[in-house]
């Protein structure tokens, strides 16, 4: 009798295996567990290529952009630098020629008060030997 129990349960075990492997394998109804987890695998890998792709796509974009602004900035820079020396290189040409003006100011006076001296200096010395 145990013997017969035995069997019993070890054919109910083996049917038991028999039924998931069934459903497993070639499903109930539906596709099978192996079929819907390959299809479900093929469409992660199908949603990673295309975020692969995405990303790379916003990387290489993202790239050219900064690029882009970097030698925006670059010219912008380079321009104000431009802009800069000019002003400077003015107010030097200005300043150079403001003291060229009160080189030549100071000169003429000076010339001018000498000029005066010595006639003064002249005359003092005709009066003095008159």
């Amino acid at each position: 009798m145990k013997k017969k129990r035995a069997n019993s349960n070890l054919s109910k075990l083996q049917e038991d295996v028999e039924q998931v492997y069934k459903t497993v394998y070639h499903g109930n109804g539906k596709p099978s567990i192996v079929n819907q987890l390959s299809s479900l695998d093929e469409r992660i890998k199908s949603l990673e290529h295309s975020f692969d792709t995405k990303i790379n796509n916003l990387e290489k974009e993202m790239e050219l952009k900064f690029i882009h602004i970097a030698e925006v900035v670059t010219e912008k820079f380079n321009n104000i630098s431009l802009q800069i020396t000019r002003e400077f290189d003015k107010k030097k040409s200005e300043t150079s020629h403001m003291w060229g003006f009160k080189t030549a100011m100071t000169t003429a006076v000076l010339a001018s008060c000498t000029s005066v001296f010595v006639v003064l200096l002249a005359e003092l010395l005709k009066r003095f030997n008159s």
